[in-house]
């Protein structure tokens, strides 16, 4: 009997071991004060190295406010704090753009072979751009390097991008890679033509 039982609690932790490697169940937070750093290689508008730093300066309800040091397009972004998802980019005091409620692309729970379809209103230069973005988005597992450390992650790849419901030609690639040990996002990619935007971002630890 005393064999079976080993038997049985080995089974059941070999599939409790399976669920966790292929599942996040939460988003990693970071704390006020924590500073995240970026390699940035850049293709459009001008290919481009270069570092930034993200620094939490303040969480207000369910929003992260960033200070961004070193990139071009911002120095202060606002995050959903649950998921991660994009909310406003500002330069100088102004707002660049924002997403209502939030982009999409990021969820949690996660896990491999989820499917899911977002929609949000994006609008920028002061409200003179603003349109209903919709997508659908697919997780994959993949395990990726960076800097010589393997990351084993939770690929999260947009699908089928819409603009006030037409296909949106301009919005190519969107692709997020979250490690499955942390919850963080470790690597990112994206590409937009119309707004002449591809790079790929990547953690430094």
């Amino acid at each position: 009997m005393k064999k079976y039982l080993i038997i049985f609690s080995i089974i059941i932790l070999s599939i409790a071991t399976h669920i966790h490697a292929n599942e996040i169940e939460n988003r990693f937070l970071y704390n006020i004060g924590d500073e995240i750093e970026y390699q940035i290689e850049k293709i459009l508008p001008n290919e481009v190295s270069y570092i930034i730093k993200a620094h939490l300066i303040a969480v207000n309800d369910d929003e992260e406010i960033w200070e961004i040091i070193n990139s071009p397009t911002a120095d202060k972004r606002v995050y959903h704090r649950t998921t991660g998802n994009w909310i406003t980019s500002y330069k100088d005091g102004n707002e660049v753009a924002r997403a209502i409620p939030y982009s999409g692309g990021l969820k949690f729970p996660l896990k491999k072979g989820d499917k899911w379809e977002q929609t949000w209103t994006f609008t920028a230069a002061g409200g003179l751009l603003t349109g209903q973005s919709q997508a659908e988005f697919k997780v994959k597992k993949d395990t990726i390097k960076i800097n010589n450390k393997k990351y084993k992650t939770l690929k999260v790849e947009m699908k089928n991008p819409l603009w006030n419901s037409s296909k949106n030609r301009n919005w190519k690639k969107h692709i997020r890679w979250i490690d499955i040990k942390t919850g963080k996002t470790v690597q990112e990619y994206f590409k937009d033509i119309g707004f002449k935007m591809e790079f790929t971002s990547k953690i430094i630890e």
